[in-house]
């Protein structure tokens, strides 16, 4: 079963190496052109660098993991993916023109600016940054199973080894070399996932219609709402969507990406194009139905390795296609955490919430060395993941982007927001979100008092941020009208 696999996985190493290379190559090399490639991106360069970006290696391993321990509510994921860009599509193009404007290229910089306020952007930029490690962690972790699976290495060195060719590519690259990498890696992924989710089903059942047949005979629960698993309520499923919708275009990776659109029209397009990516979802349904009705299928993010290594579905071209959609998925979205970690540390953390004056070279070279401090962070968390539950460290991960939505949402639509309300609020909701996380893991009976409906915690501290944010800027003084018209605000 390995004989194909060891080629086929420094192959695509070696393809996206050269293809992050030769990408970066043509630009000028400063600042702007490493964080937003000079806003250069065209309609289908922008569509694979949003849809790749997003599907990881998590979403790779996890949705069949979760169609067959949770059935059904896995379909959440095609629910909220093509709903969350729906805010994109309105914000993205005054956000791509305020950023082409005033020189801007980071949401940190963009609604710091919007405030006036330098602490405004250290802390959305710091968060930031702690929300990516745990991400990435899970990135090197599909990546280390790869080459576990297909050299025999131990999942730390494998993993160093793939994201040591994903930083090279990111440092020499920039923005250029993450989205034509993205083009390679979407394109691998669509075609090897929509392979096996046809051949397989197709191989074990006589297809995919004969194998929902026999899942409405045996498991009808997996087909209905809230599905098989116990405590799993409509409430719940409804709340994930909504979470998930509301939090989805707030990630800095995925903001970033309005700056480097050609034109607002191409980020527009970018939204409203993005949804048809999520067919990447479909076929990885099958394979966990198909998995659900195959006696002995692990209940984990394992299952769809078990399934392509079974004897009557597996073989060498079949195991060597699935190293490689693993790697095109964890590839895809670590180089965007290196690349936007790097950029938001300098932009937004150095330059302009400390002030530290820096050339464009200065900047550009503290990027890169930023992307080679993350990659050891990632190597570090990826140690610590196996101590700590990755599910709890992706709870705070994903409980910080949204506390960026009122901030966002009210500074991009209301004059009224003013400084004091955007720094109490984005204060208060992360930090509402930091000590529910830490009650979670260490105090459970004070979590349970403090969340009696265990909602999740960033919807607690999201409700706090906007309530805190709506009522200060009533009741204190709005910013200057002057100040105001630079981000598209006029005098009525």
């Amino acid at each position: 079963m390995g004989a194909v696999a060891p080629y086929a996985v420094f192959a695509y190493l070696a393809a996206s190496l050269a293809v992050g290379l030769i990408a970066g190559r043509r630009g000028s090399g400063g600042a702007d052109d490493f964080v937003t490639g000079e806003r250069s991106f065209g309609p289908v360069l922008m569509y694979f660098v949003m849809g790749a970006m997003i599907f990881s290696a998590y979403a790779l391993l996890g949705t069949p993991q979760r169609v067959i321990t949770k059935g059904s509510d896995a379909f959440y994921m095609l629910a909220y993916g093509a709903a969350a860009f729906v805010p994109v599509f309105y914000f993205g193009a005054r956000v791509r023109r305020m950023g082409a404007r005033l020189g801007l290229v980071t949401q940190a910089e963009l609604i710091g600016a919007r405030y006036d306020s330098r602490r405004v952007t250290t802390v959305m930029g710091a968060a930031s940054l702690l929300a990516f490690i745990p991400y990435l962690a899970i990135q090197f972790k599909g990546a280390g199973i790869v080459m576990s699976l297909a050299l025999g290495w131990s999942p730390l060195i494998g993993a160093a080894v793939v994201y040591a060719v994903v930083a090279i590519y990111v440092m020499f690259g920039g923005m250029r070399g993450v989205g034509w990498t993205n083009v390679l890696q979407g394109v691998a992924m669509l075609a090897v996932v929509w392979w096996l989710g046809l051949a397989i089903p197709g191989q074990l059942f006589g297809g995919v219609a004969p194998m929902f047949d026999r899942v409405i005979a045996e498991h009808p629960e997996y087909l209905t709402l809230p599905g098989p698993a116990p405590g799993t309520s409509s409430f719940q499923y409804t709340a994930e969507i909504v979470m998930s919708t509301l939090g989805f275009a707030m990630w800095p990776q995925v903001f970033m990406k309005c700056f480097t659109g050609r034109s607002a029209r191409a980020v527009q397009y970018a939204a409203v194009t993005y949804p048809s990516f999520l067919v990447f979802l479909v076929p990885l349904l099958f394979l966990g139905y198909a998995a659900l009705l195959l006696p002995g299928a692990p209940r984990d993010e394992s299952v769809l390795l078990w399934l392509v290594s079974r004897p009557e579905v597996g073989g060498p071209w079949v195991f060597a296609a699935f190293c490689t959609a693993v790697l095109a998925a964890s590839m895809s979205t670590g180089d965007s955490l290196l690349h936007g970690g790097a950029s938001i540390f300098v932009r937004d953390v150095l330059v302009s919430g400390l002030g530290v004056p820096l050339s464009e070279q200065a900047q550009t070279r503290l990027m890169r060395m930023g992307v080679v401090v993350l990659f050891g962070l990632g190597l570090v968390m990826l140690v610590v993941a196996s101590k700590v539950s990755i599910v709890d460290l992706l709870l705070l991960a994903y409980a910080v982007p949204v506390q960026f939505l009122p901030p966002v949402m009210l500074g991009l639509y209301w004059r009224r927001a003013n400084r004091v309300a955007a720094e109490a609020g984005l204060f208060i909701g992360l930090g509402v979100a930091f000590a529910l996380f830490l009650a979670k893991i260490l105090a459970p009976s004070l979590y349970a008092w403090c969340n009696p409906l265990d909602l999740q915690i960033g919807a607690v501290g999201l409700v706090l941020n906007a309530v805190t944010m709506f009522v200060l800027s009533l009741t204190t003084p709005p910013m200057p009208q002057s100040h105001l018209q630079h981000f598209e605000f006029r005098q009525p």
